[in-house]
C-alpha cells in the first residue's frame, strides 16, 4: 500500500523532471496510472538449477505484454507469492525499472532450495502424530531409505523412491510432472505394501488392529496415472486413473468377511476421478489471506474380473482467509463428502478420521457414507516472520532460515451420516463439536508444527500434536 501510494504521488513528477514523459502527461497522475506499458524484458538471477521457463510460468505477466501501470505493484506481489508457493525457492525478490517512457523491465532474484534428499527413514506409523502416541507399544515404527529429487532436471519434476520395513513393508516409486500455466502435466505412482498388522474393524469409534508375528495379513499393489492442466495460474484440473490389487489372508477374512468386495480374499479394482481446484491464497502451506475451492468426483473400486460395481464419491472443500485487525487473522473452512452407497468394504471405508478430521477427535475414526464439517480459526501473529542468515552454514540452500509463531483459537463442528452404524460406535449421526487453543510455528521448507489443547462434546480433551514433517 505504501509503495503504491508513493509511486502514484511521486513517479509522475520524477518522470516530468527527467523528461521521461511529456510534461502535460506528467501533470495528470490519474492518466499516468491508466496508461499501459509494455514488459520489455524479464531478467532472472539465481536460478542455477531451475529453468527460466519454469519461473516465467509463475508470473502474471509475460515479455511483450501490455499491463496497466497502476496494476504493476499488485502484479509483482502476486508473482512473488506464486514463486514462493512453487516450493522451489527459499527467497524471492522482484524489482523493476523503466528504460523509457513506454516500457518496463522486471528483475527477479531467487535463492534456490536444496532439491535432492537421500537419507535413512525412521518414522512413526499412524493416522496422525497424536494417534501414534496413543497406540505406540514400540512396534509402530518404520525404518528404511528414502530418495527424493525435487525440481528434477530444473523443470519442477519430482521423483521419489521409498523403501521401508518395520510396522509395514513398503516400496513406492513416484514421478510427477506438474502442469505449468496453460500447460499440461502428468504423473505415475507405483506402490507395493506388505503388512502383518492391519486395522480390520471400528469399535468405540477407534480402529481395531490385528497383529501377527511376521505372518502376512495383507498385500496391496497400486498403479496410479494422472493427467493435469493449469489454467490462468489459479485453476487446476486433473484426471486420475488407478488400478489396485489387494490380497488378504484367510485370518483377516475370518475376522471381517466384508474387508474386501464380495467377501473374497483377492480384489482387483479400478478407480477413475476428476479433480478441480481454484487456489488464490497467499501461501499454500499456511495461508493468511485468500480463497481456496476444490471439487472432486470419482468412481472407486469397480471390479476388473468381478461383479463389484464400486461406488461414486463426491467431495467439495472451500476456505477463506483474511486479516481482521493488525496481527489478527481469521479463516473459515468447510468440506463435505458423500458416496452413493450405505455400506462399502472396510478397505474402502469412508468417514471422518481417515483423511480429514476435526480438532479434538484426533484419536477417532467415525465411519459413515457422508459427512460435513465447518471449521473456524482465529490467529494472532505472536512473532512475525523472522529471516535469519546462518553465516556458519556452508550450504547456501540452508543458510536462509525463517520462522513465525501464531497463537490460535479454533472451533469445529461436523456431522457424519451412517445408516448402518455398528454397535459400539456412538459418534456417527450425532453433532460433533471440537474447540480449543494452540500455537503454530511456521518455518522454512514448508514446515508447520502445531501444538493444540482441544476439547470435544464427548467430554474428551488433551494435547494434540500435528507435524507436517514429511519431505
Amino acid at each position: 500500500m505504501l509503495c503504491s501510494f508513493v509511486l502514484k504521488k511521486f513517479l509522475p513528477i520524477i518522470f516530468f523532471v527527467t523528461g521521461s514523459l511529456l510534461p502535460l502527461y506528467a501533470l495528470d497522475p490519474g492518466s499516468l496510472f491508466d496508461t499501459h506499458i509494455v514488459v520489455r524484458d524479464i531478467e532472472i538471477n539465481g536460478n542455477y538449477k531451475t529453468k527460466r521457463r519454469i519461473i516465467l510460468s509463475e508470473l502474471p505477466f509475460s515479455i511483450g505484454e501490455q499491463i496497466n501501470m497502476g496494476d504493476l505493484i499488485s502484479l509483482i506481489a502476486r508473482g512473488k507469492e506464486n514463486l514462493l508457493n512453487s516450493s522451489l525457492f527459499n527467497r524471492v525478490e522482484i524489482d523493476f525499472y523503466y528504460p523509457d517512457r513506454s516500457s518496463v523491465v522486471i528483475s527477479v532474484d531467487v535463492k534456490e532450495r536444496w532439491y535432492f534428499w537421500a537419507f535413512p527413514v525412521f518414522e512413526q506409523e499412524g493416522r496422525n502424530f497424536s494417534d501414534f502416541l496413543r497406540l505406540n507399544d514400540g512396534t509402530y515404527f518404520n525404518y528404511g531409505v528414502y530418495l527424493k529429487h525435487d525440481n528434477f532436471r530444473g523443470r519442477r519434476e519430482m521423483i521419489k523412491l521409498r523403501a521401508v520395513t518395520g510396522y509395514k513393508k513398503q516400496m513406492v516409486f513416484s514421478y510427477q510432472k506438474p502442469g505449468l500455466n496453460q500447460k499440461t502435466g502428468w504423473g505415475v505412482n507405483l506402490s507395493w505394501l506388505w503388512s502383518d498388522q492391519m486395522p480390520y474393524a471400528t469399535f468405540d469409534d477407534k480402529q481395531v488392529f490385528l497383529k501377527t508375528l511376521g505372518s502376512r495379513l495383507l498385500t496391496r499393489a497400486n498403479v496410479d496415472l494422472s493427467y493435469s492442466y493449469r489454467h490462468n495460474l489459479d485453476h487446476y484440473h486433473s484426471v486420475n486413473l488407478g488400478y489396485e490389487n489387494i490380497d488378504a489372508s484367510d485370518t483377516l477374512i475370518a475376522l471381517n468377511p466384508n474387508i474386501l468386495p464380495d467377501g473374497k480374499g483377492l480384489s482387483e479394482t479400478l478407480s477413475l476421478g476428476y479433480n478441480y481446484r481454484y487456489d488464490l491464497r497467499d501461501s499454500k502451506v499456511y495461508p493468511l489471506r485468500g480463497t481456496y475451492v476444490e471439487a472432486e468426483v470419482a468412481r472407486i473400486g469397480f471390479g476388473v474380473e468381478s461383479n463389484y460395481e464400486g461406488f461414486f464419491r463426491g467431495r467439495v472443500v472451500a476456505s477463506y482467509h483474511d486479516i481482521l485487525l493488525e496481527n489478527l487473522f481469521y479463516s473459515v473452512k468447510g468440506f463435505a463428502s458423500v458416496i452413493d452407497s450405505e455400506e462399502v468394504p472396510y478397505i474402502f471405508k469412508t468417514g471422518l478420521g481417515y483423511g480429514e478430521s476435526l480438532n479434538g477427535f484426533e484419536f477417532r475414526v467415525i465411519d459413515g457414507s457422508s459427512y460435513g464439517v465447518a471449521q473456524t480459526k482465529l490467529l494472532y501473529e505472536l512473532i512475525p516472520r523472522k529471516d535469519i542468515h546462518l553465516k556458519w552454514m556452508p550450504l547456501e540452500q540452508f543458510s536462509q532460515f525463517h520462522y513465525a509463531i501464531y497463537l490460535k483459537a479454533h472451533f469445529d463442528a461436523g456431522y457424519v451420516v451412517n445408516e448402518n452404524r455398528a454397535e459400539g460406535n456412538n459418534m456417527a449421526n450425532e453433532l460433533l463439536l471440537g474447540y480449543g487453543l494452540g500455537v503454530d510455528m511456521v518455518t522454512f521448507y514448508d514446515k508447520v508444527l502445531s501444538l493444540n489443547y482441544s476439547f470435544n462434546n464427548f467430554a474428551e480433551h488433551g494435547f494434540y500434536f500435528h507435524f507436517n514433517l514429511a519431505l
